[in-house]
């Protein structure tokens, strides 16, 4: 009797599997149910936060390149960086993969913009904010 329940939590893992690492395109990751990795508060909260991240560095980005743009021409990169790595950990929180290595180049970029950039003192708040709540959420799921 072991052997069949066994096997049955075994195939419904592998499909939850198969379901949520599928990389077509055409599938909105963020739309899948990932209720075998997190609850529905987990995930909405969660892309909560990586919305909220997203929006402030644009919004410092968007600053940042209207006032200072002659002479803070080297910046941009800095952002592309920080936007790309959190579009990666974002992925990896869709997929269920909890990689430490990038929340924590997640957090590393982001402290690179907050701090290597000439930003107004909301931008730099809303970024330090935006690390502090990424470094909970490390502490709390990696």
């Amino acid at each position: 009797m072991v052997a069949p329940a066994a096997f049955i939590l075994t195939l419904g893992t592998a499909g939850a599997q198969n379901v949520t690492s599928n990389d077509n395109p055409s599938i909105d990751n963020r739309s899948l149910s990932n209720r075998s990795y997190y609850s529905h508060d987990e995930y909405r909260l969660a892309h909560s936060l990586f919305d909220t991240i997203t929006s402030d560095l644009n919004k410092a980005q968007t600053a940042e390149n209207s006032t200072n743009h002659s002479t803070n021409l080297g910046d941009s990169p800095r952002f592309d960086i920080a936007h790309e790595e959190l579009g990666a950990l974002e992925q990896n929180w869709d997929r269920g993969r909890y990689d430490s290595r990038q929340i924590e180049n997640t957090i590393l970029a982001l402290e690179m913009v907050t701090n290597d950039n000439r930003l107004s003192p909301h931008d730099r708040d809303a970024l330090a904010r935006d690390v502090s709540r990424l470094l909970d959420f490390r502490s709390d799921y990696y």
